[in-house]
C-alpha cells in the first residue's frame, strides 16, 4: 500500500458450486492477498461466527488486499464485515459468482453420493442465501468463464469504482 489507496477487501458470495472457492483461491494466489474462508472454518472447525468476526479484524490490521468468502450470504452479515473492514481502512467491495443453475447441479452430483442428498443441500443453501441489496453494487462474474476472464473483470470493475467520483 502506498500511503494514499485504501487496501481491497474482496467479499466473494454466490450460490453452492458457483466457482466462489476456485475464484477465490486464484485470485488470492495471484495477488498475494491472504484468503480466508469463512465457510470452512465454520464447517471443518467448528469455528463461530464471533471468532470469524475477531480473525477478520486481527488479519485487516495487516492493511494489505483481502479476499473473504463464505458466511457472508445475507446482507446483514456481509453489512457487519463490510463495516469492520470500512472502519479498519479498507475499501470492501462484493463479488458475486453467477452460475446457472443446471452447472450448479451437475457440480453439486459431483460432491454428494446421491441425486437427493445434492437436491437437500441445494436446497437448503438457496433458503440462506440473499441476493445483494441496491446499495451494495456488487462486481458480478460469470463462475463458468476462466479464471483469466473473471480476473480481467473484477479488474476492470475495481478501477472504475477506484476512479469513480466521490459521493
Amino acid at each position: 500500500m502506498n500511503g494514499k489507496s485504501k487496501p481491497y477487501a474482496i467479499l466473494v458470495f454466490g450460490a453452492p458450486m458457483s466457482g466462489k472457492t476456485v475464484f477465490s483461491e486464484q485470485f488470492s494466489e495471484k495477488y498475494n492477498a491472504p484468503f480466508l474462508n469463512l465457510a470452512e472454518l465454520r464447517e471443518q472447525y467448528n469455528v463461530s461466527r464471533k471468532a470469524c468476526i475477531t480473525l477478520i479484524t486481527q488479519i485487516a490490521k495487516c492493511k494489505q488486499t483481502l479476499v473473504i468468502e463464505g458466511a457472508i450470504e445475507t446482507e446483514k452479515q456481509r453489512n457487519e464485515i463490510r463495516d469492520i473492514l470500512t472502519k479498519a481502512g479498507y475499501m470492501p467491495v462484493l463479488i458475486w459468482v453467477q452460475t446457472d443453475l443446471n452447472a450448479i447441479k451437475q457440480r453439486m452430483r459431483r460432491k454428494y453420493k446421491t441425486i437427493a442428498d445434492a437436491k437437500t443441500a441445494l436446497a437448503e443453501s438457496y433458503k440462506k442465501i440473499e441476493a445483494p441489496a441496491d446499495h451494495e453494487d456488487p462486481l458480478v462474474i460469470s463462475g463458468k468463464h476462466m479464471f483469466q476472464t473473471q480476473c480481467r473483470n473484477v479488474l476492470l470493475g475495481l478501477s472504475e469504482r477506484k476512479n469513480a467520483p466521490k459521493k
